[in-house]
């Protein structure tokens, strides 16, 4: 049974902290709480009855008292390296929330605390590579399925965020804060998928807006991707439309893959690879022949993906599975992150990773400092 600690108790890790004890993370046990205010301790101990649970105001004593093997980090966006680096350092496992981070150096700072100790594990709860749906496109893309790349689109417009949602925190919508906004946040889930799928981009143009909202931080985003290969992507995200939507589609020499609300999934197979057809065809107007395979997932929810997060950092913590996401893979959407704001700001095509002083820079620019406190 692995022992957890909780670092940060919020509306997330209450969530997470409710799957555990409903049973649907098996092999864990809620064991300490941590978090400067107790009233919400006090919530999170009567509302899942952890009697038992250890209680921590203050993180480093949680870290030194032995009442956890692992940690989950849920505190702003900001701590969450440091923290990571701490546990790290105190010979705890860590899975931190999304993002990685603000600040790059903070990040590879718990990065190398992680490489300078292999027997830990340490990941980021990028929760949506559970998802049976996008499982599946990683598996058809690993076998050959689509060939070369040629074109990525994802139009994720369904995380509609009302003013109440950041009301909900002083830190919300804030680049003091949340280091970003609707990429920071909302979407850097897609954007670690996308990567995850077809690889990272090598530059990006991007344009931000925020619409109204009472934020400091983007509500809308545009990016114009390129791949290594000379292929092209396209992101554009809202978190200010009803109804919204969601689809990616991948092309590929080979055929397509699109899914819709992460789970419906249509698979196209060409006859003949393009580049080939394209020589061969004699008629000025010719298709290649194609067949459709239509697959629907039942695990598309938060919840389920989050549960299954959790369980797979417990297996992993055990020696029987891999991480789902590593440390060092979760900086890969950061890197995907800053660069697009480098972009907007410079209006400019940035490479992907950009200068790690250049984001720093600009927001120190702007008049937004580190929040150093842990």
């Amino acid at each position: 049974m692995l022992k957890l600690g909780f670092a940060g108790i919020g509306m997330i890790a209450k969530k997470y902290i409710g799957l555990i004890c409903q049973g649907q993370v098996p092999g864990v046990e809620v064991t300490a709480l941590c978090s400067r205010s107790l009233e919400n301790i006090q919530e999170a101990v009567r509302s899942c009855g952890l009697t038992n649970a250890a209680v921590f105001t203050d993180y480093s004593e949680l870290l030194r008292s032995g009442a956890a093997d692992a940690v989950v980090v849920c505190t702003p966006n900001g701590q969450h390296p440091p923290m990571t680096q701490a546990a790290l350092e105190a010979g705890l496992h860590v899975l931190t929330e999304k993002p990685a981070g603000i600040w790059m150096d903070e990040v590879d700072r718990a990065v190398a605390a992680l490489e300078q100790r292999p027997e830990l594990v340490g990941g980021v709860m990028y929760n949506r590579r559970m998802s049976q749906a996008y499982r599946k496109v990683k598996s058809l893309i690993q076998e050959g399925f689509l060939g070369e790349l040629v074109r990525a689109t994802w139009l994720i417009t369904t995380l509609y965020r009302p003013n109440a949602y950041y009301a909900s925190g002083a830190w919300r919508g804030s680049w003091q804060g949340e280091g970003g906004g609707l990429l920071m946040t909302q979407v850097s889930h897609q954007l670690d998928l996308l990567q995850w799928l077809c690889g990272m981009p090598v530059s990006v143009l991007a344009r931000c807006g925020t619409v109204n909202r009472p934020i400091e931080v983007e509500n809308e985003a545009e990016l114009l991707l390129t791949f290594a290969n000379g292929a092209h992507g396209q992101f554009i995200a809202s978190g200010h439309e009803q109804p919204g939507t969601d689809r990616l589609e991948i092309c590929g020499t080979k055929g397509r893959i699109v899914v819709t609300d992460g789970r419906e999934v249509e698979i196209c197979r060409l006859a003949q690879e393009e580049r080939a057809f394209t020589i061969s065809c004699t008629q000025p107007f010719g298709e290649i022949p194609s067949t459709v395979e239509r697959l629907s997932f039942d695990d598309g929810t938060n919840e389920i993906q989050q549960a299954a997060a959790l369980a797979n950092f417990a297996e992993a913590v055990a020696g029987r599975s891999p991480i789902m996401c590593s440390l060092q893979e979760g900086v890969r959407s950061l890197q995907m992150i800053q660069a697009a704001y480098l972009s907007h700001w410079n209006r400019s095509e940035m490479a992907i990773p950009a200068d790690p002083k250049a984001f720093p820079a600009a927001l120190e620019e702007r008049g937004f400092g580190r929040s150093r406190s842990i």
